[in-house]
């Protein structure tokens, strides 16, 4: 199973990488395409561009931000504007901050801070059976 990966307004990328790609390797999953973005409105391009070509998206930062270009504001107005509701959405709970996931059919968004510990944290072994149940 492929996935994208987009920083959105992140830090210490190249660590957070890491992180996905060993905790994801365990369940087969391997990554499609990485992609950068410090806007919103890049941000949903490259979403919707991703979800054409990926069951899966993990998007790494923007929780930090304390604005209306945070990450949770951000897919918030884009759910609305889609149509999805907090149904599709549930809270992945870190040790510090949480992650989300955001299931509607048979694509998936998952959204992580930007701090290593805390993808390791979240992406537990409960967590990838989830995803493995789900897409392998």
């Amino acid at each position: 199973m492929k996935y994208d990966l987009l920083f959105y307004k992140s830090r210490k990328t190249a660590y957070c990488e890491k992180t996905l790609k060993a905790k994801f390797s365990q369940i087969g999953m391997t990554t499609n395409r990485i992609i950068a973005s410090v806007a919103p409105t890049r941000l949903g391009e490259t979403l919707c561009e991703s979800l054409t070509l990926c069951n899966c998206v993990v998007i790494i930062g923007g929780f930090s931000v304390n604005d209306d270009e945070n990450l949770i504001t951000v897919l918030s107005r884009a759910m609305s504007n889609s149509g999805l509701s907090l149904h599709n959405t549930r809270k992945i709970k870190g040790a510090i901050y949480d992650g989300y996931i955001i299931k509607y059919n048979k694509q998936t968004i998952i959204a992580l801070p930007d701090n290593p510990q805390e993808i390791d944290f979240i992406l537990n072994k409960k967590f990838l059976e989830y995803l493995k149940n789900v897409y392998i």
